[in-house]
């Protein structure tokens, strides 16, 4: 049975793993190789599980471990093209790495992945829908200013959704933050407030899509708590445990992992 370990999911880094015991995939690497490889080891998860290393986009918090990680595992990068050129031209990936890109769905060793664009302040970025062997499909979405059309698309195919809740618009207006940055964060291609991504939720329950976890927490602007009572608000026509499933992802390696 699948599932999906949200290792790190916040702010100041993020990684998650999808797959068993046996074989599976990590979007991102936002956070140390030892880090990163402790989490799979306190999960049961054998360092040679992981057959590839998915990249969303090149901001620190998603690929500050990428270099040192992709060269211990030895396994490919992927990711969309832009995406490439960039890791490859700023050397943020080790000389020997293999990159590959996805292009329309792409097997990597049984999973199909994905990708598709998000709208967020960086020259290239994207989210990730994986279907595992068994049939089963899940999506990473973060760092997304706004949910489009195509993104919705993408999402109402999927078991699970881990999608961003970034914000309390009330934390982030009243915060410690510059006005600029503010202004960033709130805009269509900054982040998704707590009320913008429980508006998807609504709409991907009413389409089938059962199970989802509240990834990219600010640890500023937000607490897993807030993130939480605005989803299960904005879901209040739903049963949950009978219609949806929901859980907030951990900042740290304490997160537990979601079947599918």
């Amino acid at each position: 049975m699948a599932r999906m370990y949200p290792l790190f999911s916040s702010s100041s880094g993020n990684c998650t793993y999808i797959g068993d015991e046996h074989s599976g995939l990590l979007v991102d690497a936002g956070v140390s190789c030892k880090r990163i490889c402790n989490a799979l080891t306190e999960r049961d998860i054998p360092e040679n599980a992981v057959r590839g290393i998915l990249v969303t986009h090149i901001h620190g918090d998603h690929i500050s471990g990428l270099k040192v990680l992709s060269k211990k595992l030895k396994v490919p990068v992927y990711s969309i093209a832009g995406n490439l050129r960039l890791l490859e031209d700023s050397g943020k990936v080790w000389e020997g790495c293999e990159l590959k890109e996805v292009s329309s769905t792409t097997d990597v060793s049984g999973f199909g992945v994905t990708a598709f664009d998000t709208p967020h302040d960086t020259p290239v970025s994207c989210g990730f829908r994986i279907t595992v062997p068994s049939g089963e499909s899940c999506a990473v979405c973060t760092d997304l200013g706004e949910v489009t059309d195509s993104i919705h698309e993408q999402l109402r195919q999927c078991r699970l959704v881990l999608l961003e809740s970034n914000y309390d618009e009330d934390m982030l207006r009243n915060g410690p933050y510059p006005w600029d940055l503010k202004k960033r964060i709130a805009s269509s291609h900054g982040h998704l407030s707590n009320k913008d991504c429980a508006s998807e939720l609504a709409r991907l329950v009413k389409e089938g899509v059962y199970s989802f976890v509240l990834g990219h927490i600010s640890q500023h602007n937000n607490t897993p708590q807030l993130a939480e009572s605005c989803a299960v608000k904005g879901l209040s026509d739903y049963e949950r445990g009978e219609d949806y499933l929901l859980t907030a992802a951990r900042p740290d390696s304490t997160g537990r992992a979601v079947i599918f």
